[in-house]
């Protein structure tokens, strides 16, 4: 009885600190929960979070480490949950901030092996890290991946439009040269959110690869001409 007060006073105890995002007081309580029960799965999920959470407030060497960390956690918990695909997500998405692109798509594709409705929201989870650490490249091929898995997730469609934007080039000239799929993309958004938060933005995206850009500016120093009288 004792023991088992003792493992509840600790997993109450970080859980107050992580609702209270304190995080390192979180993560000391949940280490001390642990060592009273290691099988409890909950205990090693929280611990993973915690880090996971802390990361986000560290840069470095401390992020790395709390990643390493959360990770480890993640991976305790899936000896124990191995079906759980929110844990495989959970930990793909703590690979793809360590740039363990090969490793983080792994995971997202157990996730949404063991939750097939939900590969799209997974996949697309994965897309949105690598976007926000600047690996357009991956960040592509996940978003496309999405929309493979779920054809009516729109905000996939939408970002996977957005990212390709982000490899558009331009001839001599100045006529915008989209990358392939982008068009299909942006219309495919339209298509299936037609009323969508992004709307403006994919119409925008449509209209700048249709025609050529004007690249020429005006001097807004130089001396306006007299404007002509209109005849009477």
């Amino acid at each position: 009885m004792q023991k088992n007060k003792a493992l509840n006073d600790a997993y109450n105890a970080g859980m107050t600190a992580f609702q209270a995002k304190d995080f390192p007081t979180a993560i000391e309580n949940f280490k001390k929960a642990g060592e009273l029960d290691p099988k409890q799965s909950a205990v090693w999920i929280q611990l993973a979070q915690s880090y996971d959470n802390m990361a986000k407030t560290k840069t470095g060497a401390e992020k790395e480490a709390a990643l390493v960390s959360a990770g480890e956690h993640y991976t305790k918990a899936l000896e124990m949950l191995p079906a759980d695909a929110g844990l495989h997500n959970n930990y793909g998405l703590v690979l793809a901030q360590q740039k363990k692109f090969a490793e983080a798509q792994g995971e997202l594709e157990k996730a949404a092996a063991l939750d097939p409705p939900g590969g799209g929201k997974y996949m697309f989870n994965l897309g949105a890290v690598l976007t926000n650490i600047g690996q357009t490249d991956p960040a592509v091929n996940a978003f496309k991946k999405a929309v493979e898995l779920d054809p009516k997730y729109a905000p996939a469609w939408w970002q996977y439009c957005s990212a390709l934007s982000g490899k558009l080039t331009m001839t001599a000239d100045g006529k915008p040269v989209p990358p392939e799929g982008m068009k299909e993309a942006c219309e495919k958004y339209l298509e299936v959110d037609p009323a969508g938060p992004n709307v403006e933005g994919a119409k925008g995206l449509l209209t700048l690869i249709s025609g050529k850009l004007e690249t020429s500016y005006v001097n807004p120093d130089a001396k306006k001409a007299p404007a002509k009288k209109t005849k009477k």
